[in-house]
């Protein structure tokens, strides 16, 4: 398309691409059983053991951009660079016709390769709403399905039902007889199709259609073959299970040793302490058995409005990766601190956040649970974490890690054989966008795990019922003396950002 500005003599030239769900250009074909088989099922060999990543020719980063970005038609309508952080940042937002701006966020040491990342993210965020690959048809209460065609909603975790009907809920009671919209996944674990709630599945349908979990795009994963997006979903709901897992009961988890000859990192810890904060590394590696390591930042200045504690999280089969992610987010998080607080709205504003150290139920956006958290007020709850626990190398805290990766199936193979030892089920809905599938070769995947941590924003909408894990993983741990009743639990809203 080419467009004149007639009042500015000017002309610019957009792609218009069939969109996923557009019934003129890109109608669905209807979701089903009978469409929906293995996601992981061919050998994958990595050429790269450490990267985890296959090859992909037709993702360079000019290719992405011009596969991905028109201004005006999208699906990314916006780039933007932030140049005073700790590492090049990029932000591509999608739209897709949202009121909020959503989107990829890339870190690199140079800006070709941020937004390279932030492209990837906005693929996976894009094809993580609502569906784009295939039409939702099936509508029915579960009891009607039953659990050997559908997934319980109770194995997920329900909200406290004393928080149904608040204004910052956003779901309604379940009862087996409510009637809700399925779609089709695939159970790695038992090897059959399972139907699970479409919003479960996407974290942003549109519509009014009932939910009864609040879902996030915790489990996204987007990779150049189903097993390698399937891989990655995992890896994150690795990683939020196991801040979750340490964060409600406030348990005190193993310090680690930055690792040595890790540039990235030591000069990550030297941008931080500049500005006036202590990176500590803690171990909170939980029964999946994935390395997963939660940084913290806290703040050893004077200045009295700095931010006290900031934290992130990383989950990886290698653990110098892990680590790595941890902290690059949250010293680039320290660094935008200033930033938010100057933002519209003043969203880290402290006058505006103390009320809810006595009212929870009035943390509602991301901004809230990690300012709420940073607050000096705050410290108490977030002690848990400066415990002194054994420090240890990255070898001591993960012996052998990484084995060696040949083949990515294999490792998803032996992942899912590992976890269903514990009693959890790996559950994959094929997310994949055809058009981007086709263009790029990329797949993405939402992972369900029944019976892990789910992360949620707004704390009436937090998800700790029916989760018997969240009480006896840490006692199995050798976190807490004995298995925890849920009245143990401190229940703070958390500061994941």
């Amino acid at each position: 398309m080419y467009l004149v500005h007639t009042a500015r003599a000017t002309w610019s030239t957009h792609r218009v691409r069939p969109v996923g769900g557009c019934p003129v250009c890109h109608p669905l074909p209807p979701d089903s059983a009978a469409g929906t088989g293995p996601l992981a099922a061919g050998p994958r060999p990595l050429p790269d053991p450490a990267v985890l990543r296959g090859p992909n020719p037709r993702t360079g980063a000019g290719r992405m951009r011009e596969a991905l970005y028109d201004e005006r038609f999208g699906p990314v309508r916006a780039l933007f660079r932030a140049e005073d952080l700790a590492s090049c940042l990029t932000s591509a937002f999608v739209t897709d016709g949202r009121a909020v701006d959503d989107g990829g966020y890339g870190r690199g040491q140079d800006f070709v390769s941020s937004e390279r990342i932030a492209l990837f993210e906005s693929v996976e965020r894009y094809a993580g709403m609502r569906p784009t690959g295939r039409r939702t048809v099936l509508r029915a209460p579960f009891r009607a399905l039953g659990p050997d065609r559908a997934l319980d909603p109770e194995r997920l975790g329900l909200p406290d039902p004393a928080h149904h009907g608040h204004p910052a809920s956003r779901s309604v009671p379940y009862t087996p007889e409510l009637e809700l919209d399925w779609v089709y996944g695939w159970s790695l674990t038992h090897r059959r199709v399972l139907a699970v709630p479409e919003h479960v599945a996407y974290w942003d349908v549109p519509g009014d259609r009932p939910r009864v979990v609040y879902e996030s795009s915790n489990g996204c994963g987007l990779g150049n073959s189903p097993e390698e997006a399937v891989l990655h979903g995992l890896f994150e709901v690795a990683e939020r299970d196991a801040f979750l897992m340490a964060w409600y009961p406030a348990t005190p988890l193993p310090r680690v040793r930055p690792p040595a000859g890790d540039p990235e990192v030591a000069w990550l810890a030297d941008r931080a302490a500049t500005a006036g904060y202590e990176l500590l590394l803690l171990d909170a590696t939980n029964d999946f058995a994935v390395p997963a390591v939660v940084a913290v930042c806290r703040y050893r200045g004077t200045h009295p409005d700095a931010p006290r504690v900031l934290l992130a999280a990383g989950a990886h089969h290698d653990p110098r990766t892990a680590i790595r992610s941890a902290v690059a987010e949250v010293v680039t998080n320290v660094l935008e601190a200033p930033r938010r607080a100057r933002a519209e709205g003043c969203p880290r504003d402290p006058r505006r956040l103390r009320p809810m150290l006595e009212r929870p139920d009035l943390v509602v956006t991301l901004d809230d649970h990690v300012g709420l958290n940073a607050l000096p007020e705050a410290a108490p709850r977030l002690e848990f974490l400066f415990a002194d626990t054994p420090l240890r190398s990255v070898a001591e805290t993960w012996p052998g890690a990484p084995e060696p990766v040949t083949d990515l199936s294999v490792l998803l193979d032996a992942t899912v054989r590992r976890l269903a030892g514990t009693g959890l089920e790996v559950i994959a809905v094929d997310q994949t966008e055809p058009g981007l599938r086709d263009r790029l070769g990329l797949y993405c995947a939402k992972v369900i795990v029944p019976g892990s941590l789910p992360m949620t924003f707004g704390h009436v909408n937090h998800r700790t019922r029916g989760l018997p894990r969240l009480l006896d993983v840490p006692h199995r741990l050798g976190r807490t003396g004995r298995p925890l009743r849920h009245r143990d639990l401190p229940l703070h809203p958390h500061p994941f950002p």
